[in-house]
């Protein structure tokens, strides 16, 4: 029976070369899915909220808008066993995953 882990990524350069490392080590291409992390649109009550916590931010609202930005990729992983789990851990680690 399979299982999936989920890893996040700060960089989507990062997540796309951990990929890359798990399919060249044998992990089949069905078994690996990478997300792009993207902003949610914004609504009335959200912008609200958000733009009187933006005046309140160091720096401003422009510092406010930067923190927000969501970057980065989530890699998702079938696995079948711990030994796969260990291997798919250890490759992403080394692209600084980090347990979504």
């Amino acid at each position: 029976m399979t299982r999936s882990i989920h890893r996040n990524f700060e960089q989507v350069a990062d997540a796309e070369n951990a990929r890359s490392a798990l399919l060249s080590s044998g992990f089949p291409q069905s078994s690996v899915k990478l997300t792009k992390h993207t902003t949610l649109p914004p609504n009335v009550a959200t912008s609200t909220v958000g733009n009187l916590l933006d005046a309140l931010t160091p720096g401003g609202p422009a510092a406010a808008a930067a923190a927000r930005q969501r970057s980065g990729a989530m890699l998702t992983v079938d696995i079948y066993d711990d030994d796969e789990r260990d291997k798919a851990d250890s490759i992403m680690g080394g692209y600084g995953a980090r347990e979504a």
